[in-house]
């Protein structure tokens, strides 16, 4: 088992996953509801914190280590993981509505969909707008830290202020570029607006051992998730319903303290999960919540229309299609892919220290 992977950060992306596909069955099976589309967006942000945080080793090697073929294995590594997976679902779903010979099904397969604005014509695979953001943030932010060490060396300091210039640089591309009067589809929702999104993890994980690990610790933090929580809701339900900028431009950094907040709570509470079967549990959500995310949306179109059954008749159904089609996609396509992924060149150790 790798060391470096936590059971209860599994737990968290699963769980992150299963919200998003919840609410958006449940928004199907009943109405449009701001509250549900809001805690739904709130579940793809912890998205964002997840992968840079746990991203953050090899990304570290890639800055520190001077290997730049290492950046393309990183790459591929990657790829390997998100993208077989991600042009199956996108296939097929538009193969059922009908979009399998369109321009936006070539935008989609590009990641460019959403890149400076939102491109399609109808925004059929809308899930895919945060991947977009993750397989951009993929190249950019550690081919930023690879030039930046070409002229620093990328100690533990320099690293984060290396990050904290990528995150106050993707500000200002915020600040002037974007369009704020309609904050959801234009500027949260969109590749060069939300990079820092991802970094913010990364930066988090410098500090993931400050707070002594103790269950008092451990209370603090969720009392304080619970505050910022609300507070994150509100401002996404100021953002929507009113225009106001300043709020719109803080948003962002709530929004990471909120998802941070959470992932830390999450980190600590990690070594007080002791129970080997829940353990394993934690560790089987990990691996299909990928699917989960990618593939509830197909799911939803395909039994969707059954709107008379009862609801939770309905969840159920819908849950243990989701859980058996995510255990089908890991063992026949994502688990074969992720063993055939090709290994970083070790030149030299890396001289960074935690």
């Amino acid at each position: 088992m790798d060391k470096n992977r936590y059971s209860s950060i599994d737990f968290l992306r699963f769980a992150a996953a299963y919200t998003v596909a919840i609410t958006h069955l449940t928004i199907n099976h009943f109405q449009p509801n701001l509250e549900l589309e809001i805690v739904s967006s709130m579940a793809v942000e912890v998205f964002f914190i997840i992968s840079g945080f746990v991203l953050a080793p090899q990304i570290i090697r890639l800055a520190t280590e001077n290997i730049f073929s290492n950046y393309k294995i990183f790459l591929i590594r990657r790829w390997y993981r998100t993208i077989p997976l991600y042009i199956l679902s996108l296939l097929l779903t538009s193969l059922i509505l009908n979009k399998f010979i369109t321009l936006d099904l070539v935008k989609y397969l590009l990641f460019i969909q959403n890149f400076f604005h939102l491109s399609v014509v109808e925004d059929y695979f809308s899930i895919s707008w945060s991947l977009s953001v993750e397989e951009w943030f993929y190249i950019i932010f550690p081919l930023f830290l690879i030039i930046i060490s070409f002229f620093f060396n990328l100690k533990k300091n320099n690293l984060i202020i290396a990050s904290l210039f990528f995150i106050i640089l993707i500000f200002l591309i915020r600040f002037f570029f974007a369009n704020h009067d309609d904050w959801g589809s234009d500027v949260r929702r969109i590749v060069l607006f939300r990079l820092d999104s991802i970094a913010f993890g990364f930066l988090l994980y410098f500090f993931k051992d400050l707070i002594v690990n103790n269950k008092k610790n451990l209370f603090k933090l969720f009392i304080l998730f619970l505050i910022v929580s609300l507070i994150t809701f509100k401002l996404f339900e100021s953002n929507i319903e009113e225009n106001l900028l300043y709020l719109k431009l803080i948003s962002h950094y709530v929004i990471a303290i909120w998802g941070s907040s959470l992932l830390i709570f999450v980190y600590l509470l990690d070594k007080y999960i002791v129970n080997k079967f829940l353990i394993k549990m934690n560790f089987f959500l990990g691996k299909i919540s990928y699917s989960t995310y990618l593939f509830h949306l197909l799911l939803i179109y395909i039994i969707g229309s059954f709107n008379e059954i009862n609801f939770e008749f309905f969840l159920v159904i819908f849950t243990v299609s989701q859980v058996l089609i995510s255990i089908m996609l890991f063992n026949i396509i994502e688990n074969p892919i992720l063993k055939s992924r090709p290994n970083y060149q070790k030149i030299y150790k890396s001289s960074f220290k935690e």
